[in-house]
């Protein structure tokens, strides 16, 4: 019996072993280097921007817009695929290669980001780690406030067709909610286009953005000076907290730092 265990471990571990992983979404490679699995991992979609350490392995465009031959490319055993990952077709022309697909859900909530870690670690044969993760997580995050008073909105987008905020069930209410701020797009689900009339009766006292949108239209000044965004005092003001996209977008083992970084904005106003 001894004997057998210990064969079924060692197989066990082999076949862990032999895994070479291209895995598309950044918080999927931020979590598997948290559980100290990279050494798996042979390439990544260009979400994955942290750690720094996943920028410098072989990348595969964005996870939303695979190519199978930037996959391929990398020999890869498995595709480790975050919920949204690529087109269908791509997705079965890559498997039918012979790669095992794997695709997990998106986590939008503290107990699916527990499920999200604890599946990763079983299928990298690292339970243990999860485990542990999952306990530095809980053990990191704050109470949540009660309501401050203050408003905020959290923008994807803002252009001449309008602005787009981030609602309910999304990670930046989360924030919100931790933080004890009234998120003024709350009247919709997910990223839509914010009714304006919102605005007329209630304006925020800032707003927040993800890095890559503000730096792609010019920087915090640029972003603040928008003509979608010239009726916002906030706007006018500049009163903008500009957040890493993964940190903000992204539920990741990193959620405290997010919620602290929040928390630590409003305070100064």
């Amino acid at each position: 019996m001894k004997y057998l265990s210990v064969m079924l471990l060692l197989l066990s571990s082999s076949v862990f072993a032999e895994q070479r992983i291209v895995s598309a979404g950044g918080t999927l490679t931020e979590i598997i280097f948290a559980l100290g699995q990279q050494q798996e991992l042979v390439g990544v979609d260009q979400s994955s921007m942290y750690p720094k350490a996943a920028t410098e392995l072989p990348q595969v465009g964005y996870y939303r817009d695979l190519a199978a031959e930037g996959v391929l490319s990398l020999r890869p055993t498995a595709l480790f695929a975050l919920e949204g990952t690529g087109r269908p077709e791509v997705l079965k022309q890559i498997s039918s290669t012979g790669v095992t697909l794997k695709t997990y859900p998106k986590p939008d909530s503290i107990s699916e980001l527990n499920s999200l870690i604890t599946n990763l670690g079983n299928e990298l044969g690292a339970q243990e780690q999860a485990r542990a993760l999952n306990q530095k997580i809980q053990n990191s995050l704050p109470e949540k406030s009660s309501l401050t008073g203050k408003k905020a909105l959290f923008l994807l987008s803002a252009n001449d067709r309008g602005l787009v905020a981030a609602g309910t069930d999304t990670v930046p209410q989360m924030l919100f909610e931790y933080t004890g701020i009234k998120n003024l797009a709350q009247t919709h689900s997910g990223f839509k286009p914010l009714n304006r009339e919102i605005l007329a009766v209630e304006q925020p006292d800032f707003i927040i953005a993800p890095a890559h949108v503000v730096y792609s239209l010019g920087g915090k000044d640029a972003f603040c000076k928008l003509p979608a965004l010239s009726l916002l005092k906030a706007a006018q003001n500049c009163k903008l907290l500009v957040m890493d996209s993964l940190l903000s977008l992204g539920l990741t083992p990193r959620i405290a730092i997010a919620i602290e970084q929040v928390s630590e904005y409003r305070n100064k106003l």
